[in-house]
């Protein structure tokens, strides 16, 4: 399955999907890099990439560099920072 031969405007949205995670979580990140909020989109945006890769396996990343090109903001790492007290 290529990417290319899905329905674009799923892709599309899948796209807008992922900018609107990555932009919220550096909003929240820059307020409380170790929050509760930045932790809880951070999980959101490791969900949304598992998905992702569920659905379109190889070609995922094709989905997640055109975030990437769009924002011109990196995914973060989906491990919780030391310190963050809620993340057991």
């Amino acid at each position: 399955m290529h990417l290319a031969l899905q329905n674009a405007e799923t892709i599309n949205r899948l796209v807008e999907q992922g900018e609107l995670l990555l932009k919220t979580f550096y909003v929240e990140h820059q307020k409380d890099p170790a929050g509760v909020e930045t932790e809880f989109v951070r999980g959101e945006l490791i969900g949304w990439r598992s998905t992702l890769h569920t659905l379109y396996r190889d070609y995922a990343e094709d989905i997640v560099t055109r975030v990437v090109a769009r924002t011109q903001l990196t995914i973060p790492d989906g491990a919780a920072p030391s310190g963050a007290a809620h993340a057991f």
